[in-house]
């Protein structure tokens, strides 16, 4: 489950997601949202504790791949 639908699926503004993480400002939230960022160490563990494993650290993580087709 990706972080944004966590909040929707539990109700949850940015700002109390925030303050459940803590150590991120409502900008770096959002960054981490959009896919800009993503989110440190400490704060992807911090992430799976509070969603009780619901959002885990591979949910950040893109598939940036280019297919095969594209790239020739």
């Amino acid at each position: 489950m990706i972080l944004s639908e966590y909040m929707a699926v539990e109700d949850l503004s940015l700002e109390e997601l925030a303050a459940r993480i803590g150590d991120v400002s409502i900008g770096g939230l959002r960054k981490w949202l959009s896919g800009e960022r993503i989110p440190r160490q400490d704060q992807l563990r911090r992430i799976d504790e509070i969603t009780n494993g619901k959002v885990q650290p591979n949910d950040f993580i893109l598939d940036r791949a280019v297919p095969q087709e594209a790239a020739e």
